[in-house]
């Protein structure tokens, strides 16, 4: 049920991106900090690009680290990704981006 919700807000509140030739939805915020110290150590955080966002995107979605995607007519790349699931099944993956330099 919650992996039915989450497809519809993509499909209904997502914004499109590409990665390659591939179009893709997903929904982009501002990743909160404590996110960040869990994923980074103190000085992995300090040499981060800025600004970074995250990306809820369906789990069928599985995009590498490194991996080069368009938002808004920029270039991002993947920093780190995780997939989030509830008991055996997978719910939604959630990317760090940060601009491409």
């Amino acid at each position: 049920m919650l992996r039915e919700c989450l497809n519809h807000w993509l499909r209904r509140y997502g914004e499109p991106f590409q990665a390659g030739a591939q179009g893709y939805r997903g929904l982009f915020f501002q990743p909160p900090g404590s996110l960040l110290r869990w994923l980074f150590s103190p000085e992995a955080l300090g040499e981060l690009p800025r600004p970074l966002w995250a990306v809820a995107v369906a789990p069928t979605v599985s995009l590498p680290d490194a991996t080069v995607l368009t938002w808004r007519g920029a270039s991002y790349r993947v920093l780190s990704s995780l997939e989030f699931r509830f008991d055996a099944t997978p719910v939604y993956r959630l990317m760090l981006i940060a601009p491409v330099a």
